[in-house]
């Protein structure tokens, strides 16, 4: 914006706001006379510039240049303008209940601007942003925004009072960013060149000829137990851009590697090159089992190659258990897994916690559960959930072929949750508390209700019950009776909330 942004702003305002009080009265005006000159004759608004300030946005900061004009270091000079809209219209008859048209007026342009507050995106009947501003203001990076300003009746008396004017009706509006900008520089001569080092590279998209393996797991299990990423080696050609040396090296950093929109890291070992790079394979990616891998150096992208993940875990059901009995007579929990590739000499599926909940105990550790109720097929499995897990989220993968790390496949990852487990009935009983009150104490049976920090919810109600070390029950005290009839109860240990069980009183 140049030196005639804060005249051309205003003369945005006066113009939007003539067309639109126009709709509501033809002879409207919107005149900018000073408050203590005689306002017009007709009917419409004033609107006056009484005050700019300095904006501490945009102090000390170089002009970033607008659409039209290059930057420039020296910072531009940022407005906020402050402007009051005064009403003005015949006076009206005492003996009449047609009310003030001056109020019609100052609602109508009160209503404009609370409509249309940014005056770069006004496109409407009468004025249209992209004709009626000024090229500087369409071209500026920077919108001009008008809203109202919370200004004390005190504050619009003392303006009043400095024309030596009595009081008239009017609000105030602060218009920001306006900027006056810095004169462009004018052009330097460049410096003497006295050496050149051009390296000559060939300016297009990665190409991706082919992968190896083009099918396989996301990941094994190393002798420790721990998951290892497994690796692709993505032949082609401009993966890599040369840096000038002896030998020839290739800048890795440059390339960026995207398996499923998932960014994957460039392996140093083998030393990457243009035409061979290998990729260590996220642990997850968000969708599947046909992933896109892409290579993009310096911005451009080359068509992306598709890698099979198997075996591939599409769900798991449930994906919250308190490993409450599944059938009658009781059985351990199970869990079903569907997804693809699970023929493939299955060992088991493997529970790791992941440590969402830092406050519930961790389990002894990663668990590989080698038998299989009846025996899978290609996209079908179901195991029986370890009894032994504890409280917490666990990362649930399907583990195939070989038991070592040289030779085993494991599947993304799919989340398990495992809650306390709460029996039903819960037992109720009618205790004197230490005021002699009678009240109902709650015993509460099941799995998983030891932990440092207990709480119970009846019937949407919570109570901290503290610490409990006994696994299997929970005594709790209320201090009332419970009405007759259902209620329902739940109990969360250290984070973990069981499933709602009825309560029959």
């Amino acid at each position: 914006m140049g030196s005639t942004a804060i005249k051309d702003v205003t003369e945005a305002i006066q113009t939007l706001l003539l067309s639109q009080l126009g709709n509501v009265m033809s002879t409207a005006q919107v005149s900018l006379v000073p408050p203590g000159d005689a306002m017009p004759s007709g009917i419409g608004v004033n609107l006056y510039l009484y005050r700019i300030m300095e904006s501490p946005f945009t102090r000390n900061q170089r002009w970033p240049g607008d659409r039209q004009t290059a930057p420039a270091a020296t910072p531009a000079l940022g407005l906020e303008l402050s402007y009051l809209l005064t009403p003005f219209a015949p006076a009206p008859d005492p003996t009449s209940a047609m009310g003030d048209d001056a109020h019609t007026m100052l609602g109508a342009a009160m209503w404009t601007l609370h409509e249309n507050p940014v005056l770069n995106n006004v496109h409407i009947l009468g004025f249209d942003a992209d004709t009626a501003l000024a090229p500087e203001l369409l071209n500026s990076f920077e919108q001009i925004k008008i809203r109202l300003a919370t200004t004390s009746l005190e504050e619009l008396s003392k303006i009043w009072a400095t024309i030596n004017q009595p009081y008239r009706l009017s609000v105030a509006y602060d218009v920001s960013l306006v900027e006056l900008t810095p004169t462009a520089a004018p052009p330097i001569s460049g410096a003497v060149t006295l050496q050149t080092g051009l390296k000559v590279v060939a300016w297009q998209p990665p190409r991706l000829d082919t992968l190896s393996p083009p099918t396989g797991a996301l990941a094994n299990v190393d002798a420790s137990g721990a998951l290892a990423a497994n690796t692709v080696t993505i032949a082609g050609a401009g993966l890599m851009l040369p840096v000038a040396s002896s030998p020839p090296r290739f800048l890795g950093e440059a390339t960026e590697v995207q398996i499923g929109g998932t960014p994957a890291q460039v392996s140093s070992f083998p030393p990457p090159t243009d035409r061979v790079l290998t990729v260590v394979l996220p642990l997850d990616v968000d969708a599947g089992p046909e992933e896109d891998i892409a290579v993009t150096l310096k911005g451009m992208t080359g068509t992306p190659l598709s890698y099979l993940v198997t075996p591939w875990l599409a769900r798991i059901t449930p994906i919250r258990s308190d490993l409450g009995p599944a059938v009658s007579p009781p059985s351990p929990a199970l869990l079903a897994l569907q997804g693809q590739g699970f023929t493939s000499a299955p060992q088991g599926v493997r529970f790791a916690a992941t440590g969402e909940l830092p406050s519930s105990p961790p389990p002894a550790g990663p668990a590989i559960v080698a038998e299989f109720v009846g025996a899978p097929s290609d996209s079908q499995a179901t195991v029986a959930i370890p009894a032994n897990l504890a409280n917490g989220i666990y990362d649930v993968r399907i583990v195939v072929a070989s038991a070592t790390a040289s030779a085993n496949g494991v599947s993304n990852g799919r989340t398990l949750e495992i809650i306390p487990l709460v029996s039903a009935p819960i037992g109720v009983a009618v205790v004197v508390n230490a005021q002699g009150a009678q009240v109902h104490q709650l015993a509460i049976n099941g799995a998983r209700l030891n932990g440092g920090d207990l709480r119970v919810s009846v019937d949407g109600a919570i109570y901290q019950a503290g610490a409990n070390t006994n696994p299997s029950q929970l005594q709790y005290t209320l201090g009332r009776e419970l009405v007759s009839g259902p209620h329902t109860v739940s109990v969360t240990v250290d984070g973990s909330t069981s499933h709602d069980v009825t309560l029959e009183v």
